[in-house]
Formats: C-alpha cells, structure tokens, sequence
C-alpha cells in the first residue's frame, strides 16, 4: 500500500519533543556537534582530574589532596583514559562525522543510524566509565583497594566507549571509501579525510585489542578471585599501551590532516606535493600501530628493547619534520602573495604538528635503553606534547569548519587566546615532566619521595611548574566551551568563510534554530 502525502503529514501534536529530535536524529551535521560538545565537556572533567593530581604532586612527602596512594592512582589514570578516549577522539570523530561526507562530496555519512547509534553507545559508556572512577573503581589500584563490582563497571563503561568509537568510526571510513563523488580517487581527497581514514583504520585493528584485554580482566575479575588478568596491580598494565608510544601517535594523527587543509588555504598556495603528504600520513598511521607493544605479556627480551619498538621509535621523527617542512614550504611560498591576516587556525595547526614532533623526540630518547626513561615521567610528557598536540588541532578544526557545522560564526580572538592558554599549559607540563624524568621522578610516583630521584633534586619545584600547567590547560577548555556557546548565539554564517572554494563549503548548511535541542543543550551548559 501506498503511503500518500497526508499520512505522512505530522500534527502539532506529533511534533516530536527536543529529547525525541536529539535521540532520532541521523543529520550528521547534528550528530557531529554532538560528539564535539560532549567530548568538551569531558575533556573538563578529564583536566579537573589532572588539575588534582598536580596539586598533589606538588608536595611528594604526603598525600594532602587524596589521604592514600590509591585514589591518587584512580584520578592519574583517569585523566589519560578520559582526556584521550572521552575527550580528544571524540571532538575529532565529530569533526570527521560532520566535515568529511561533504569533503568528498557525500550528501550525508554513510549509515547514518548507525552513526548516531555509536555516539549513543559512547555517551552511555563514557558515563558509566567517569562513575567507576568516581566510586572507588577505575582500573585497579596498586595497592588492592578499589571496589571490585565498581572495577568491573569501569571495564564495562569503557568496552562501551570502545565499541561507540569503532561504530562511529566504520561509518566515516565507509563514507570516505564509497561515498566518494565522481572522479575523486582517494589520491586526491583532502588531506583531513585521508588523514582520518589512516587514523580511523589503525584504531579499528587496535582498539578492538584494547577492548580484548578489557574482556580478559572483566572475565578474570568477575568470575572468582583474580588470579592474573584481573588482579588489582597489573589491570592498568594490560591497559597503558593504549596510552603511550607508539599507540598514542595514532590518536594524534588527525591533525596531520587538519594543518594540510588549513595551510594552502590561509597561504593561498596548493601543497608542493599533495601526493608526498599522502604518502607521509600513511606511513605515520603504520608506524602508530602500538597493539603489539604490551609490556604486560613481555616473554623473554623484553618488547621494548627488541628492535622493532627501537627503530619505530626513530622513524617517527623524521616523518613529523618532512611533514612540517611540507607545511613550511607551503606558507612560504604563499607569503608573498597574501593580501589578508593569517587566520587564528593557522597558527593553532602549524603550533599542534610542532608539539607532535616534540612528542616524537621524546619517545625516541624513551627508546634508548642507557637513558633508563620508559618507567619516568618522560613517558607522561611525551603523552601530554602528543595529546595536547592533538587537542589544540582539534581547537584549530572547530575554529576552521565551525561556522560550516553550526551554521553561526564565533569570535576568532576569544578561540584563540583559549588555544594559546592550552598551548602554554602543554608547554609548562611537558617540559616540566621531561626534566623531572632526566632527574629520575617516575610516571607515577605515589606520593612517594623515593619515586622523586631524590629529596634535593628540585623535582617539587617542577611539580609546581605542571601544576600552573594543569590551570592553564583547564582555562583553556572552559574558554573552548564557552566559545562554543557563544557561536550558537552568534550571527549566521555568511557561507565560505575562509574563501578556500573547497568541497565541503558549496554544500548548504543546515540552520541551528532557537528550537535545536542542541542549541538548548549548549545555552543550559553555559549558563
């Protein structure tokens, strides 16, 4: 039976409520200021977490903030897990959701349910995760003392994160590889969109192995006493992988692709080589696979000595300068030309690759076994230069393609000075942890001044140098929030913003009216 115009036609009282539109929607432009807000959001909540376990490590001869070792572990634990998986992943797949279908000349993302269905599952799961921390769960404790039920619910809010970002991801990688328009091969895509299809693909054959050892503590600690995998002072070890060289380079590896789309269009001037760039994204996403790099199931050489972790380490680091000199030689060549300023983004993307270089550098000096620096806080300042990297290119994204996706524009300034304050928190904690490493301060000290080198090394004073890092990184966030507010009370966007003439511009955007539950959302957070 057919079904006509009037049956379809919906009364005043069928229009649906802003609880119905939010759930049902499968616009991509509405799913993807979904991911981006609420990655914000916890990426505040993640930087609270750091804030508070710098405040701590000001002081290594007691435990002032937290009473015990313990709950100090819970929240330094949870700042990587969330800043990572609930804050910097997300806010880049809801760029990807929302940019990339129009990038290659999709009307919309493929498999738009499912779209919406993986934020859903992210957003359930990211919940439960912050509540097992927050109920003395998390991912176990050295010293034995989280609850075991709560352990257990953390494990499960984040296999559903995992699956969130899987599902999400699948279907921007299917858009990207069957969705393209006519005549666009994939050696001609944006380099944002090549850069998420690299990035996408190695998180799909990673994250599913961080979901396995995930299942394997679950199992171990459910189902009678934990002998192996679920026991409380290795559950983090089978974990951390996922957190640190060389995994950690594959969830930066987007703003590789948001810097090779800004730049030719702020300097006015195509790439040198569009095809190198594609080429050095690629080998980038390859060196980043990091699912074999589990120390926790080291038998015989340990992994990170073997030469495999060694060389990769090295190789890195020359791919990160030849692509910061493409985007030099770029913005060179397009210097004489230019007619305008240059607009915040720019300077946020070229800033997001230098710190990635910074972090490369340091994970090849963690990979040289005399320097003794893979158990030291090096390790944390080569994940907050690579992380920070990739949230200030993320910053830059929503800067760039913000006024595209909401339709309404936002101050630049207020965007870039939250930007900068990131950008110097980076600095002072990166830095600052770099040195106490040289110095011996461990990744995790406990509270524990044996962990700190020794008492009159200076390591405290450093400490205090990370935590005036914490506040700048956290002013930062809450500025990005509120510029994120601020442009869904902004004027309408007046279409290519930035006179680049690229695919994603020509496509209409969709209008936030006063009636979006998004916009109801965003104005409640703000006030």
């Amino acid at each position: 039976m057919t079904e006509t115009a009037a049956d379809t036609t919906r009364t005043g009282d069928d229009v649906p409520t802003a609880l119905e539109a939010a759930v049902t929607t499968t616009d991509h432009l509405r799913i993807g200021r979904a991911w981006i807000a609420s990655g914000v959001l916890f990426l505040v909540a993640s930087l609270v977490a750091g804030l508070l376990v710098s405040l701590e490590r000001m002081d290594l001869s007691g435990m002032a903030v937290f009473g015990d070792a313990d709950s100090l572990f819970r929240f330094w634990s949870a700042y990587r897990v969330g800043i990572v998986l609930l804050a910097v992943v997300p806010v880049v797949i809801g760029l990807a959701t929302a940019v990339a279908p129009l990038q290659v000349g999709a009307s919309s993302v493929v498999f738009p349910r499912a779209a919406a269905f993986g934020f859903w599952v992210w957003a359930l799961g990211a919940a439960i995760t912050v509540a097992g921390f927050l109920i003395d769960g998390g991912l176990g404790t050295p010293g034995g003392t989280s609850r075991t039920d709560a352990v257990a619910l953390t494990l499960l809010g984040l296999l559903m994160v995992i699956g969130g970002i899987c599902c999400a991801t699948v279907c921007i990688l299917t858009t990207i590889v069957v969705g393209r328009t006519a005549g666009m091969t994939l050696s001609r895509v944006p380099l944002f969109v090549w850069s998420v299809l690299v990035a996408g693909s190695i998180w799909l054959v990673t994250l599913p192995v961080l979901a396995a050892n995930a299942v394997l503590i679950y199992v171990d600690l459910a189902s009678r006493s934990a002998v192996a995998f679920g026991a409380e002072d290795t559950i983090w070890e089978q974990l951390s992988w996922a957190f640190s060289h060389p995994q950690v380079y594959a969830f930066a590896l987007p703003l590789v692709g948001i810097a090779g789309d800004i730049v030719p269009v702020a300097a006015r001037r195509r790439h040198g080589s569009h095809q190198a760039l594609l080429v050095l994204t690629a080998l980038l996403g390859v060196l980043s696979f990091g699912a074999y790099a589990q120390a926790a199931f080291d038998v015989g050489t340990p992994i990170r000595e073997q030469a495999i972790f060694v060389v990769e380490a090295f190789l890195v680091v020359p791919l990160v300068l030849l692509v910061l000199f493409g985007l030099v030689d770029t913005l060179w060549r397009g210097a004489g030309s230019r007619r305008t300023r240059m607009p915040a983004p720019l300077y946020l993307s070229v800033l997001s690759v230098l710190f990635l270089l910074a972090g490369t550098v340091l994970g090849a000096l963690r990979a040289v076994a005399p320097l003794d620096l893979l158990e030291r806080s090096t390790t944390g300042a080569q994940f907050t230069f690579t992380i920070g990297a990739a949230l200030l290119a993320a910053m830059a994204g929503t800067l760039w393609w913000g006024d595209l996706i909401v339709g309404r524009v936002a101050p630049q300034g207020f965007g870039l000075a939250s930007a900068l304050a990131v950008a110097v928190g980076v600095e002072l904690v990166a830095v600052s942890d770099m040195i106490s490493g040289f110095m011996g301060l461990a990744d995790f000290t406990g509270g524990d001044l044996s962990g700190a080198g020794y008492p009159g090394s200076g390591v405290n004073v450093l400490n205090t140098v990370a935590f005036v890092g914490s506040v700048h990184l956290l002013i930062g966030a809450l500025g990005w929030l509120v510029t994120g507010v601020v442009r869904f009370k902004g004027a309408r966007s007046l279409g290519d913003t930035w006179g680049g003439h690229t695919l994603e511009w020509t496509t209409e955007t969709v209008e936030v009216t006063s009636e979006s539950p998004l916009l109801d959302a965003a104005v409640e957070v703000g006030a």
